[in-house]
């Protein structure tokens, strides 16, 4: 494929990829402490931060980044302290971001073609920078679940013996969430505010189909997401559809075949 002799399309499935394993990893434990619906909430949360650094002339990368990990954080505060329905919390904070940003794209009216990317992604416009970031947020995520997975495990299944335990519950929630939250970002960059939840949830749901163990979950989805996201961007080479669409599209297509591999499991368990 000629379009492959360009540096910006390898940039773009570099970020991907490397996008497409963090937060596929940090979505098994956002999924098992049922907060799978922090992906949804925070990427339109987010839709207000970007709004607001391209007003305000702030690299919008760089803002939203900021911008998300204290509204995750502050979303996990309100939960620990004041004792709200995470659902409840997570839905304000997406309220919040999409008003913001009606707002201001009401009062602004030279918004629409710079915010049009971060809706539906531009994964194939990936700058250095981003990249870089992408690389140092993957890398962080990698290196938390590495050296805390054990931890990590316990907490996601019952923090009151995690705490009898001596884990420090609190400090590992609020950095699941901080580097979740960072995640979500850069999945924006990705496939965009309004598919960007679809790297959280899809992936550990396809590997909670077929999964023997917890481990065995985190790599699954890990592989679901990884090429998903690779046939995805070669899809959309090919067809020439918008990167987003087709990568969502393949994770999709990837959940109903384990879905459908499932059933015939256990068809077979009960039959024969």
């Amino acid at each position: 494929m000629i379009l492959l002799d360009y540096a910006f399309l390898w940039k773009g499935i570099l970020s991907g990829l490397l996008i497409s394993i963090s937060t596929s990893l940090m979505g098994v434990f956002l999924l098992m402490k049922r907060l799978s619906l922090l992906g949804a909430g925070l990427s339109h949360a987010a839709f207000g931060g970007i709004a607001l650094a391209i007003l305000l002339g702030i690299d919008p990368m760089v803002f939203t980044l900021f911008y998300m990990v204290m509204s995750g954080l502050t979303i996990q505060l309100l939960i620990e302290r004041k004792g709200l329905p995470a659902d409840t919390v997570i839905s304000l904070f997406f309220s919040l971001g999409v008003a913001l940003a009606i707002i201001i794209l009401g009062i602004t009216q030279n918004l629409g073609s710079n915010i049009y990317s971060y809706l539906f992604g531009s994964i194939l416009t990936v700058s250095d920078r981003e990249l870089l970031g992408v690389l140092l947020v993957s890398l962080l995520s990698l290196v938390f679940v590495f050296f805390y997975y054990r931890k990590l495990l316990l907490i996601s299944f019952n923090e009151e013996i995690a705490l009898l335990r001596g884990v420090k519950v609190r400090t590992l929630n609020y950095l699941l969430i901080g580097i979740a939250s960072a995640n979500i970002v850069f999945a924006i960059k990705a496939v965009g505010l309004i598919l960007a939840s679809s790297f959280i949830a899809i992936p550990p749901m396809s590997a909670l189909l077929v999964s023997t163990s917890f481990l065995s979950t985190l790599v699954l989805s890990v592989l679901v997401s990884f090429l998903a996201t690779l046939m995805g961007i070669f899809l959309s080479l090919e067809l020439d559809i918008p990167p987003s669409g087709a990568i969502v599209l393949c994770m999709v297509v990837m959940f109903l075949f384990l879905a459908f591999w499932r059933l015939l499991v256990n068809l077979r368990r009960r039959f024969l």
